[in-house]
């Protein structure tokens, strides 16, 4: 059985085609002088091409969705629950994410994880360790600057206020999972942020 990643990139992809090929293709027919048989109407003022243009979206939403889930749930086995900052940088320092050297990078700005954070109204409920490329989906471990699989960057916020605290992306692209709770797009890290805070950063 396919995984929920897998599923979710097929249902997309089937979506995003059935959406652009049947209006594509019936502009070819009637451009070609060829009678296109998705002139005809499904329902009262409905053709066929429309109809097969509206359908399509909800399938590649769903797919789009299903994928989100399924990187989400691979990850939550490498996700803290802790919001210890020990607890953390341990867990980073065991699966080689960052060395010694890089622990007193994280010494010296201290405020990037704790202090920084609850002063601009986000905190971390559970961090996460790897950074999910919007691009093709590979998983790179947290501190990288670009997709190890297909080069991708990582966008990094210039704000401070939208930056996520733990792999500096921009808030505003956060999916929201319920009330003050919110999901980094990249590292997939669960954050807490105050109404006043998401107002500022949700514009």
């Amino acid at each position: 059985m396919p995984s929920k990643i897998t599923l979710g990139l097929i249902l997309s992809a089937a979506g995003m085609t059935i959406s652009l090929a049947a209006p594509l293709i019936h502009i070819a027919l009637v451009s070609s002088g060829v009678e296109s048989v998705l002139a005809l109407e499904a329902a009262p003022g409905l053709p066929l091409h429309l109809l097969l243009s509206v359908v399509g979206v909800p399938i590649a939403l769903s797919g789009l969705f299903l994928f989100r889930r399924g990187v989400r749930e691979e990850l939550s086995a490498e996700r803290l629950i802790s919001l210890d900052r020990e607890a953390v940088i341990q867990s980073l320092e065991e699966r080689g994410v960052i060395k010694e050297e890089g622990l007193n990078i994280i010494e010296e700005r201290p405020q990037t994880f704790e202090t920084e954070s609850l002063r601009r109204g986000v905190k971390v409920r559970s961090a996460g360790l790897s950074l999910i490329c919007p691009k093709c989906g590979f998983e790179t471990p947290l501190g990288e600057s670009k997709c190890r699989n297909c080069g991708e960057k990582f966008a990094k916020s210039s704000d401070p206020l939208r930056a996520c605290p733990i792999c500096g992306g921009d808030l505003a692209n956060a999916q929201r999972m319920g009330e003050d709770v919110y999901v980094c797009g990249i590292c997939f890290s669960e954050l807490e942020i105050d109404q006043q805070t998401a107002r500022r950063i949700f514009v």
